[in-house]
This record gives C-alpha cells, sequence and structure tokens, in this order.
C-alpha cells in the first residue's frame, strides 16, 4: 500500500430539506414544522466526509486543504448533482472538507438529489423521503477502469452505495475486483443485486432493515443472535468477506468468512438529537480504519473497526443535520 492511502467513494449527493417537528406527523395529516433548513448531504457525499474526517483531527483555518496535502488518506468521490444551485453547493461543500470532487459529474438539463428529511426532536428519530435527479444518471467515466474513480491513480478501497443505480455499482464492484482492490457495499436504499455481485465485496455493512430484505427474512423477526447470525452466514456463503449488521442502540454484529462471529456493544449514554447520518459516518469510519490496520500491516480486527466507528456513530447523533454532525478523528477518539 502507498504512503498515502486512496479512498474512492461510489454514491449519491442529494441536498437534505430538514424540517424538525414535535412529533411525526399521523397518516393524512397536516402540521405545522418547528424549523426548517437544507443541509448538503447524500449517503455517498456523507461517507466521503466521514471517511475523510475519521483520519483527520479539525482542522483550524485553511487546514482542510493543508490536510489533504500532507501524505494522509486522500478521498475521492464519484456521483453526479445537476446543473442548479444545490448542485454547486454540493461540490462546494465537499471541496471545502478535503475531498477531491474531479469524480463528480455536473449534468445539464438535470436536477440534484433531494431528500425531504422530517426529524423528531423529541426522539431524534426522522424519516426521510428522496428524489434521486442526476444520482440515477451516473456512470464510470471507464466501465473497465478503477483507477478512473481516483483520478488516474489506483485506490486502496473502494466504497459504494446504491444511491446510484444498481447496474452501474455492480460493475464498479467487479471491476475493483478483478483488479485486486478491496470493497466496501453498503446496500443503501436496499435493492435486490445480482447473487455473483457479493463475491466482489470484501466488507457488506448494513442495518437490520436492509438486512432482513436482502437475506428474505421478515423484520418483524429480526431481533436475536440467531437470526442475525443466519442472516450474515447467508452473504458469507455468496462470498462476501465480512459482514456487519449494524443494530442501532444493540450496537453491530459481524461474522467474516473465517469462522468469527460477534456483537460489539453501542456507545451508551448517547443524548440522541438526530440520527440523520449515523449510518453514513459508520461506513466512512469503518473504511478508515480498515486502511489504517493494513498500512500499519496488523492483522485484520474487526471488533476495532467496528467499535471506532459505532463511537463514530454516537457522536453524529449528538447533533443537528448530516455532514454538520460528523465528527472528526479527535472527536471520534476523545473520552
Amino acid at each position: 500500500m502507498s504512503s498515502s492511502p486512496i479512498i474512492a467513494v461510489v454514491g449519491g449527493l442529494n441536498m437534505d430539506t430538514v424540517f424538525e417537528t414535535e412529533r411525526m406527523p399521523d397518516l393524512g395529516e397536516s402540521m405545522d414544522a418547528i424549523s426548517l433548513a437544507n443541509y448538503p448531504g447524500g449517503k455517498g457525499a456523507n461517507t466521503a466526509i466521514a471517511t475523510y474526517r475519521a483520519s483527520h483531527n479539525k482542522p483550524t483555518g485553511n487546514g482542510a486543504v493543508q490536510a489533504r496535502e500532507n501524505g494522509e488518506i486522500r478521498v475521492f468521490m464519484n456521483g453526479a448533482v445537476g446543473d442548479d444551485d444545490f448542485g454547486v453547493e454540493l461540490r462546494t461543500k465537499l471541496e471545502e472538507n478535503g475531498i477531491d470532487v474531479s469524480g463528480v459529474r455536473t449534468l445539464a438539463g438535470e436536477k440534484s438529489g433531494t431528500c425531504a428529511v422530517i426529524v423528531d426532536v423529541d426522539s431524534g428519530e426522522s424519516r426521510n423521503i428522496a428524489y434521486q435527479g442526476a444520482n440515477l444518471r451516473w456512470t464510470p467515466r471507464e466501465p473497465d477502469s478503477v483507477e478512473c474513480l481516483a483520478g488516474g491513480a489506483k485506490p486502496d478501497l473502494v466504497v459504494t452505495h446504491l444511491g446510484v443505480r444498481r447496474e452501474p455499482v455492480e460493475q464498479v464492484l467487479e471491476t475493483a475486483s478483478k483488479n485486486g482492490v478491496d470493497t466496501i457495499l453498503n446496500p443503501s436504499p436496499a435493492v435486490y443485486l445480482v447473487s455473483s455481485t457479493y463475491q466482489n465485496v470484501t466488507h457488506l455493512l448494513m442495518n437490520e432493515t436492509e438486512s432482513a430484505m436482502l437475506s428474505g427474512r421478515p423484520i418483524k423477526v429480526f431481533d436475536n443472535p440467531d437470526v442475525w447470525k443466519a442472516a450474515a452466514q447467508h452473504f458469507i456463503s455468496l462470498g462476501v468477506k465480512n459482514v456487519v449488521i449494524t443494530l442501532a442502540a444493540k450496537g453491530a454484529y459481524y461474522a467474516t468468512y473465517t469462522g468469527d462471529t460477534g456483537l460489539v456493544d453501542a456507545e451508551k449514554s448517547v443524548k440522541v438529537v438526530d440520527t440523520t447520518g449515523a449510518g453514513d459516518t459508520f461506513v466512512g469510519t469503518y473504511a478508515v480504519e480498515y486502511i489504517r490496520q493494513k498500512q500499519r500491516g496488523e492483522e485484520w480486527d474487526i471488533r476495532k473497526a467496528i467499535a471506532r466507528a459505532c463511537k463514530a456513530s454516537a457522536r453524529t447523533i449528538e447533533r443537528l443535520g448530516a455532514q454538520e454532525s460528523i465528527p472528526w478523528a479527535d472527536e471520534i477518539d476523545r473520552k
């Protein structure tokens, strides 16, 4: 691995329109929000920022650009935005956070992805509905090249979401695997994949709902270690090397192709303000820990990676917004 590892992220970029409410509206009910704000988001963009921040302390002044140039982990974002004001803001926000946006295309005549988020201020729980817009038009610049995802260099890790169409994601995973590049797939929003795709996935990270759907199990019975293990083994049997199922306040269950399984507890005593972006923070932090362990020549310790990812997610839900709430490395590691 090079002295400056590269992580390439493939996924959606959305502008989140966040409504805070005293409670979730019932079906057919109209109600007023307490506040309204726009926050740059999208699972791909959130993960790119989480990846960068998990490997850098919070900068001061022009620190983001300096950190990008000092031999630390480099993060490339791949996706698409529309030729509208949201598109400009989404790209600018990534650049301000040290992300290389050469892989983010601006598509003429398209609207940028937009997500409406309703946040219950009492519980911090959220409900989202998205219009993907330009995200659904994204394809890799070169179908058979993994280097095109990282400005012409070979990435050390490719992280993918399903905020873009399934077919190009499957293509990216296959190309990366053929070129010896490790991969992370976060199948969110969940859609069924061609079964052979899973053999190209080094790490499969998903929540309970996604795991239940993709393994063919009803979510109502997805509440005990036996079910988690059966679901994880389903994906291991399809060729995935490492499976992690995030379980909100219960932590995260994992299984590996070598037979290692277990549950990592979530952080305790967390004040929940807004759960938006917690899963993306988990993925980005896990990605950094995986690369860091490889960089140091250590034996892969999946529990350690999950524990830091859980800690980062806990920091995220303590604040409102997706990207604004993502913690830096020193914030993750504080006592």
